[in-house]
């Protein structure tokens, strides 16, 4: 039985654009979707890759026992397609400059992780608050006519 050491996986269209790529190895942190099979459709980020067994496992992807318990379903990576790379170990974020060097691709020395950028959008929806809070100080007066037609 001979070990793989890594899992070269397909890249998505995106990720094959800002790269120059088609694939790239396999890495615990990466975000993928399962591109074929039961799962179909479904994705998460990777927690684990048994070598031994040539297979994934994905969070919040899950197979029911037969006692009720629930366990890692396992993937087979030619199944799957990554969507986001961690690029937060420094070797890695190297090979991917090296590899679009090659293709002329200028790769951003700091990647953005997607979790920081839903904070801009934060702050857009605390824009789109204050309108209704305008609206809200104009229903107050209509509040105060009621209270005195009340008393």
């Amino acid at each position: 039985m001979t070990v793989k050491n890594t899992f070269k996986v397909y890249l998505s269209k995106d990720l094959r654009k800002k790269y120059g790529l088609r694939s790239f190895p396999l890495a615990k942190g990466d975000i993928v979707t399962i591109e074929a099979g039961s799962k179909k459709g479904e994705g998460g980020k990777v927690l684990d890759i048994n070598h031994v067994d040539s297979k994934v496992s994905i969070e919040g992807i899950t197979a029911t026992k037969a006692d009720g318990k629930q366990k890692a379903f396992m993937v087979d990576p030619s199944n799957l397609k990554i969507t986001r790379l961690d690029l937060s170990r420094q070797e890695r974020l190297q090979k991917i400059k090296d590899l679009a060097a090659r293709k002329n691709i200028i790769v951003e020395e700091e990647p953005v992780p997607e979790e920081k950028a839903p904070e801009p959008e934060v702050s857009e929806i605390a824009g789109e608050q204050e309108e209704p809070e305008e609206n809200v100080e104009e229903d107050k007066p209509e509040d105060e006519n009621e209270d005195d037609k009340q008393n």
